[in-house]
């Protein structure tokens, strides 16, 4: 099997910078959570239920804005990966995903999606790829590009909200947003 053409794109992934992602994706905001461990998206809004150690807490990622909080223990499903909201999502069980397995969607219905490729372990690289493109599309004469917005030790997981207008990423210490 002829695998030359991966040389050339991970090459293309170690050497990028990182970058902001295009339009329409804006940063939204950066929020520090610590010891957190899963995060997962209400199925018909941008409202993120963050699960650390300390509690739960609901992000609203259209505005960058904390809208509740508790300091409950006991508050996720660690094997049907499930937990149930509150605030604004109080009575919805949600999906999530974090230290305990899952996953957020990684491709919206219009196109965007994300890779998360390890190249150097245990340093992983998250990049967002505009409709159409693929990382192996310069092999298949279909467009080919990405914008690299993450770079560092073992993210605990990145994706889109069913809606497809939030993009986040979460690590241990907090979570980046961006959104269109």
């Amino acid at each position: 099997m002829d695998t030359n053409h991966l040389t050339s794109i991970k090459e293309r992934i170690q050497k990028s910078a990182l970058t902001a992602p295009p339009n329409p994706w804006k940063k939204i905001g950066s929020f520090a959570v610590g010891s957190l461990r899963s995060i997962g998206f209400d199925k018909k809004s941008e409202l993120l239920l963050v699960i650390s150690n300390s509690g739960r807490g609901v992000i609203n990622c259209q505005t960058a804005e904390k809208v509740a909080r508790d300091y409950e223990e006991n508050f996720d499903d660690e094997i049907f990966l499930e937990a149930e909201g509150i605030g604004p999502l109080a009575g919805v069980v949600i999906r999530v995903a974090g230290i305990y397995g899952g996953g957020l969607p990684r491709v919206t219905r219009d196109g965007w999606s994300i890779e998360n490729v390890t190249l150097d372990w245990a340093i992983q690289d998250i990049l967002l790829l505009a409709p159409g493109s693929l990382l192996t599309g310069e092999k298949y004469g279909k467009p080919f590009g990405f914008y690299k917005l993450f770079r560092d030790f073992e993210p605990i997981t990145a994706g889109f909200s069913y809606t497809g207008k939030t993009l986040v990423i979460a690590v241990s210490s907090g979570i980046e947003v961006w959104g269109r």
